[in-house]
C-alpha cells in the first residue's frame, strides 16, 4: 500500500517537474529582439488603487520618471471605493483620477477605466498596482514589442523590498521562479507567458475584442482565459520589470497567500473543464492555459517528491530525488539570473517551515470562509531602491 502510494505521488508530481525542467532549458536558447525605431505609441499607464493614501504618492512619482516622451504617455490612477485621501494626494502628485464609487474591485474597476479612455486616443494601456516602482525604460520596451505585434505583454514582475524581512526574501526567490523563470521559458516555447496582474499591458485592439470582464479575486488569471480564448498569445519582456512592495509578515501576507491559493483553486473548478474541451476541439491556445490552471503549488510538489525520496522503493527514490534536484536546479537559476545567490543558500532552510505554514493558512480559510470577501492586503512604507536587476 505505500508503495502504491508514493507511485501516485510520483505521478502526480511527473508533469509539473518536466515543466519546470523545459523551464530550465529554454532560456538557454533564448534570442535577442533586434532595437526598433519606431514612432512612441500613445500608452495609458493605469493604476488601480483602494485606500492607498500611504504610497499613491510613491508610486506616481516614480511612473513619471519613464524615459519616454512626455506626450504619448499619462498616469491614471483609479480610486475606488476610497475612503482615504488616495484621490487627492495622486492628483497633487500629477497623475489623472478617475473615482468611483459602488461595484468594487480591481478587475470593475479596470473595466471601467478601459471603457472610458477607449473614447480617447490611447494605442495600449499599462496595469501597475498601487504599490510598484516600473523600469524607468518599460515602455520604450513595451513600445518596441507592440512594433513587432504583440498584443498583450507582460513584463517581468519582482519584490520591491526583498531586505525587509526573511519572507519578502523568500518572495524574491518564489518571484523569481514564477514571474520570471517560468515566462520567459514560456515565452521561448511559444507559448503564452500568461499575466501576473501587475505590468502586463494590452493594446487598443486587444481591450476592444476582450473586455476586461475578469472580476474574481484573481482577475490576471480570468483575464489571461478570456485572452486565450481569444486566440491571443500574452508575450514576455525580461529585460524590464515592475516591482511590487510584498507584505513583511502577519496579516498581510495570511491575506495574500489566502487570496492567490483560494483563487487558483476557484479557477482550477471554472476554467479547466472547458480548456480541456477546447484542447480536444483542436484549439491550440487551450494547453498554455491548462499549464497555468492546472500547474500545482510548488509546495505539493515538493512534499509530493520528499515523501517517495524518504519512504518508497529504491526506484521510487531516486525518482523522488531527481525530482527534487530539478526544482533545486530551477530556483538555483531563478535565484542566479534574477535574485541573489546568497540568500537562496539561506532560504533552503527556511523552506519547511514555508510549506508548513502556506498549507496550515489555506486549509483554515477553506474551513472558516466559504466565501472570500474582497480583501485588500496590509503593506507598509518602502525605501527608495535602485536596484535593476
Amino acid at each position: 500500500m505505500m508503495e502504491m502510494l508514493m507511485g501516485v505521488l510520483l505521478a502526480l508530481a511527473g508533469l509539473p517537474v518536466l515543466y519546470l525542467l523545459a523551464t530550465v532549458i529554454a532560456p538557454l536558447v533564448q534570442r535577442s529582439r533586434p532595437p526598433s525605431t519606431t514612432p512612441p505609441r500613445r500608452i495609458a499607464i493605469l493604476v488601480p488603487a483602494h485606500d492607498e493614501a500611504l504610497l499613491i504618492a510613491d508610486t506616481v512619482g516614480n511612473l513619471q520618471q519613464q524615459r519616454y516622451t512626455a506626450e504619448a504617455m499619462q498616469v491614471v490612477v483609479i480610486a475606488d471605493n476610497c475612503t482615504d485621501e488616495t484621490a487627492a494626494i495622486a492628483a497633487a502628485s500629477g497623475a489623472r483620477v478617475i473615482e468611483r464609487q459602488g461595484n468594487p474591485g480591481k478587475g470593475q474597476g479596470l473595466f471601467d477605466a478601459l471603457n472610458l479612455l477607449l473614447q480617447e486616443d490611447w494605442d495600449a494601456f499599462l496595469i501597475v498596482d498601487a504599490d510598484s516602482h516600473l523600469h524607468p525604460e518599460a515602455l520604450a520596451e513595451i513600445n518596441q514589442a507592440l512594433a513587432a505585434g504583440s498584443r498583450a505583454i507582460q513584463m517581468r514582475y519582482g519584490v520591491l523590498n526583498p531586505e525587509q524581512s526573511l519572507r519578502t526574501r523568500a518572495m524574491e526567490l518564489s518571484t523569481a521562479s514564477y514571474n520570471a523563470l517560468r515566462p520567459l521559458g514560456k515565452s521561448v516555447l511559444n507559448i503564452s507567458a500568461g499575466i501576473n496582474g501587475n505590468g502586463f499591458c494590452i493594446t487598443r485592439e486587444t481591450a476592444v475584442q476582450v473586455p476586461y470582464l475578469a472580476h474574481s479575486i484573481v482577475e490576471d488569471i480570468e483575464y489571461h482565459m478570456h485572452l486565450l480564448a481569444a486566440g491571443i498569445k500574452v508575450d514576455f519582456l525580461d529585460h524590464v520589470w515592475v516591482k511590487a512592495q510584498m507584505p513583511i509578515g502577519g496579516r498581510g501576507a495570511t491575506v495574500q497567500r489566502v487570496r492567490w491559493e483560494r483563487g487558483r483553486i476557484l479557477t482550477i473548478r471554472q476554467y479547466a473543464p472547458q480548456l480541456l474541451r477546447a484542447l480536444f476541439a483542436g484549439q491550440r491556445r487551450a494547453i498554455d492555459g491548462l499549464i497555468d490552471v492546472l500547474m500545482p503549488p510548488v509546495s505539493l510538489i515538493f512534499l509530493a517528491l520528499l515523501l517517495p525520496a524518504l519512504f518508497g522503493g529504491a526506484v521510487q527514490q531516486m525518482l523522488g530525488v531527481a525530482g527534487l534536484l530539478v526544482m533545486g536546479a530551477h530556483y538555483l537559476i531563478a535565484a542566479v539570473r534574477y535574485g541573489n545567490f546568497r540568500w537562496f543558500v539561506i532560504l533552503i532552510g527556511y523552506v519547511p517551515w514555508y510549506v508548513v505554514w502556506k498549507t496550515w493558512v489555506v486549509l483554515s480559510s477553506m474551513l472558516t470562509e466559504r466565501q472570500l470577501p474582497w480583501m485588500r492586503t496590509d503593506r507598509h512604507a518602502h525605501k527608495d531602491t535602485d536596484s535593476h536587476n
